[in-house]
């Protein structure tokens, strides 16, 4: 699976495509976002999030560990800050790629649908404790 890789020095967002880990027939579908070889993911926690029409949720970083977000419904804007400061942007639509937002970067979700924006997102095993810090994005 290739990755693309945004924002400066190196990036701090990825991406992976997953149209190839999801499976449609005639009762629905089901995704697998994480089930490709070149994806190394041992998650913590796995959480749904649910998000109303123009709601934003995030505002903060995980300082130790990644967090990986899966669009599953609707579509919404990915926002995070760069090591200089400077505000980037993804735009995010459902069931065509992962993102991964490596540890330390200030990140937050803007749904921009007219319905819900439906996420699973996952955070990756931090030994030292789970750590989620503030931090005003959008």
């Amino acid at each position: 699976m290739q990755k693309t890789i945004y924002g400066e020095r190196g990036g701090q967002i990825e991406t992976y495509p997953i149209e190839e880990c999801r499976h449609c027939d005639e009762r629905g579908w089901v995704l697998f976002p994480w089930e490709k070889k070149d994806v190394d993911i041992d998650p913590k926690t796995l959480h749904i999030v649910r998000s109303r029409p123009g709601a934003t949720r995030g505002n903060h970083y995980h300082p130790r560990v990644a967090e990986w977000l899966c669009p599953l419904e609707g579509e919404g804007l990915l926002k995070w800050k760069s090591p200089s400061g400077e505000l980037q942007e993804l735009h995010l639509e459902a069931q065509t790629r992962c993102v991964r937002i490596l540890p330390g970067v200030p990140h937050a979700v803007i749904n921009l649908g007219p319905g819900e924006l439906l996420l699973m997102a996952a955070r990756e095993r931090d030994p030292a404790g789970d750590l989620s810090v503030p931090d005003k994005i959008a």
